[in-house]
């Protein structure tokens, strides 16, 4: 028992794993810094369930309690009275268990808080109990962050709380990253600043990483799993409009002024990359960056980019690279959902047989 460590975080997938395996009686409370992905659970879920439970996400932050009940006029033994009947969106229709998240409960109002108190402890809204197997759990970000999340003592005691690590550079890249097209920039950018998903609760000092959110210091933009994905979107619609300037409006206001230099100078690299067409159609000539940065940009396009049909183009390209990068491709491509098309490529099987030595290397 001394060895362990009683206070350790968990991941946003295990914490979805825990939920799965006893949501159905036990309330958890996710809890972590803001903008981690803590939302996605629900998603998470839904790829194990499928269609055999009903999905309902409430943001607490702009319920109401009539969002929960409504009421109904209904005649008893020849006496109208009223009673109290769940919102459509919770699916009690449906007939079938509900999995149900009640995001930022700690920012819930107090009539809100006092609405869900039985759905957390007895699974039941007013006098309506959820369907057998239905699963309730919440999330709410870390008080020590100073934005109102709050739970009083006897909420906190209906649940079963736990504390979800922010994800590092590496596992944000090849856990979320490479899966949902984020941006190459914004992929290299974290890379090289994995500071950048650092939390704060590392930090004796604020200044000593200025990309974060710290509760002791006013930064009005600041980097997160949330924004990094923000910033993706930004620096893919703004490419069309040719102008740095208002790219570098648009992510300062999203991911603060230290971020914004460091992935603008990312952003430069752009310039000395090959389209993906000609690397497509003319692997053995289409030129090779000099810089390494950009070698390491391209070769997470490729990865976000091959298909059954032009991965062996890209092979014969890759074999241009340095050892590294093509580890770097390699190792990285093989945690991601086209590990199934690169593993059908039989270039690419007899790259690896060559060059497994580079597996054990990254």
């Amino acid at each position: 028992m001394s060895n362990m460590n009683l206070y350790k975080s968990i991941s946003i997938q295990e914490t979805a794993n825990l939920i799965l395996a006893v949501g159905d009686s036990v309330t958890i409370l996710a809890q972590g810094e803001m903008g981690i992905g803590k939302s996605s659970i629900l998603k998470s879920i839904k790829e194990k369930l499928g269609e055999n439970y009903h999905f309902c996400y409430g943001d607490m932050t702009t319920k109401d309690v009539g969002d929960f009940l409504v009421p109904k006029i209904r005649t008893l033994d020849g006496v109208e009275v009223c009673s109290f009947i769940p919102n459509e969106e919770f699916g009690f229709h449906f007939d079938k268990p509900i999995v149900l998240m009640l995001d930022e409960i700690g920012k819930a109002s107090k009539a809100v808080m006092n609405a869900c108190l039985r759905l957390m402890l007895e699974r039941k809204l007013g006098t309506y109990e959820l369907p057998k197997g239905s699963i309730v759990f919440a999330t709410t970000n870390l008080a020590q962050e100073g934005i109102g999340d709050m739970l009083p003592p006897h909420a906190r005691n209906r649940m079963t709380v736990v504390k979800v690590s922010k994800p590092n550079a590496e596992d944000w890249i090849e856990g979320y990253a490479l899966d949902n097209n984020i941006a190459p920039e914004v992929i290299l950018t974290v890379k090289q600043f994995p500071q950048m998903f650092a939390s704060f609760e590392d930090y004796t000092d604020p200044k000593d990483n200025e990309y974060i959110y710290d509760p002791r210091t006013p930064r009005p933009a600041f980097c997160t799993p949330r924004s990094m994905e923000k910033a993706s979107n930004i620096i893919k619609h703004t490419k069309r409009l040719n102008n740095t300037e208002i790219m570098a409006h648009a992510l300062k206001g999203t991911i603060g002024d230290r971020a914004t230099y460091d992935m603008l100078t990312i952003v430069q690299l752009n310039d000395e990359l090959p389209q993906w067409e000609s690397i497509i159609a003319d692997p053995d000539k289409t030129k090779v960056p000099k810089s390494p940065s950009a070698v390491c940009m391209l070769v997470y396009s490729a990865i976000q980019r091959v298909e059954k049909d032009n991965i062996n183009a890209w092979i014969k390209y890759m074999n241009r690279l340095s050892k590294e990068s093509q580890g770097l491709f390699a190792t990285s491509v093989m945690r991601t959902n086209k590990k199934a098309t690169v593993g059908t490529s039989a270039q690419f099987i007899e790259w690896a047989k060559q060059n497994n030595y580079l597996f054990a290397q990254q």
